[in-house]
């Protein structure tokens, strides 16, 4: 239990950050704990670098007085009003014995002292209000993790006796925990049903129907005899969403859907303008089937999805992503190879789902891959192997 939970914080983990910040600026951004940390002691470095300089060197007074001045704007900056406040009154204090000549800076008179106290004031309240904005987004970000927690699962390391590590990741910047990807992994009388696919667009109407879509694969999957006729329930799902919207507000989505019968030896893969799954053995290869056009934009009245079939074999992983992590680009322009990135890790016989998305996970990282779309990796592997 202890292993399983880990695997489940880990992942939770790289839902939420699946890139970390590479650069200073968008570490800061970012909310980075160690860059807020420098941003707190930043007054208090400032003074320490310039104060004790001052003393020796009189051509940093003017410095050390800069510092001291704009202390509590500094401070305000990522600290709350009350250090602010303590701040600005060490800022009048130390003024004081100025004015009175007790310490060589700051060069101040007595009239300046209701300015430095006003700025001071000033900044304290600057530095409440920001408290409050932020404490308003801590909110919203709460609120925004518990829709995530509802809408995209929190997968356990094993479904019906599959292995299974999945990745999830808006692009880069993104102000949403949630986008247009989504995957679901379901034990079913029919064996372990997966899907991953990718709705068209970000905004709220696509949280909507990412929302129906999975709504509608958790319920049908249990019941429906095969794939196709599941793809057609989410077909009709999305035809539902767009009822009444005129053809600019028309929302599609692709999908791949993969069903591991009982005894683990076949796997059935649908997909509905999606990237085909790999099927990874000796190497990892494409599991190719005539692919629909994506959900939204066919008629399965007219036209039936084909399904393809093939052999598994004990410790046979299978692959499904989303096109954002196949279309991520580093700053050479090369977009991620995964297919050779699986198979050098394969080949140095790393076959454990979660051993092997640490591995892309670090080859992301490694290569400077910018997401620019969301993105979803799900990797299952069936029983039978002795994995690392």
């Amino acid at each position: 239990m202890k292993a399983t939970g880990r695997v489940a914080d880990d992942m939770q983990g790289y839902m939420r950050s699946y890139v970390l910040p590479e650069t200073p600026w968008s570490r800061i951004a970012g909310g980075h704990p160690g860059s807020v940390l420098v941003l707190r002691l930043l007054p208090l470095l400032l003074l320490a670098v310039t104060v004790p300089l001052s003393f020796v060197n009189p051509i940093m007074i003017p410095y050390a007085s800069y510092a001291l001045v704009f202390l509590p704007a500094f401070t305000a900056l990522v600290n709350g009003p009350v250090a602010t406040a303590l701040a600005a009154l060490l800022v009048v204090a130390v003024a004081c014995t100025g004015a009175m000549g007790i310490l060589p800076y700051p060069h101040i008179a007595w009239g300046d002292l209701p300015a430095v106290a006003a700025v001071g004031m000033l900044c304290a309240a600057l530095a409440w209000i920001r408290n409050r904005i932020v404490m308003r987004l801590l909110d919203m970000t709460f609120v925004a993790e518990t829709v995530q927690g509802a809408i995209l699962p929190e997968l356990p390391e094993r479904v019906g006796g599959v292995r299974v590590a999945v990745a999830y990741r808006t692009p880069e910047g993104s102000p949403g925990l949630v986008g247009g990807d989504f995957y679901d992994v379901q034990e079913t009388e029919a064996g372990v049903r997966a899907v991953v696919g990718d709705v068209q667009g970000h905004d709220l109407s696509t949280v909507q129907l990412t929302d129906a879509l999975l709504g509608t694969f958790r319920e049908r999957a249990l019941d429906d005899p095969d794939l196709t006729v599941l793809a057609a329930r989410m077909e009709r799902r999305v035809r539902l969403h767009n009822r009444g919207r005129d053809e600019w507000d028309q929302s599609f989505a692709t999908a791949a859907l993969v069903e591991i019968t009982p005894r683990h030896d076949t796997v059935r893969v649908v997909l509905c303008g999606h990237h085909a799954p790999l099927l990874v053995r000796g190497s990892a290869v494409p599991i190719d089937a005539r692919p629909m056009p994506p959900l939204g934009l066919v008629d399965f009245g007219l036209q039936r999805a084909e399904i393809r079939e093939a052999t598994l074999m004990p410790g046979d992983l299978i692959v499904v992503f989303s096109d954002g992590i196949t279309e991520a680009r580093n700053g050479e322009g090369r977009t991620f190879p995964l297919t050779a990135m699986l198979n050098s890790h394969i080949a140095a016989g790393v076959r454990d789902p979660d051993a092997l998305h640490r591995k892309l996970k670090a080859d992301f990282r490694g290569g400077g891959f910018v997401r620019t779309d969301d993105l979803t990796v799900l990797i299952m592997q069936v029983s039978g192997s002795a994995s690392r």
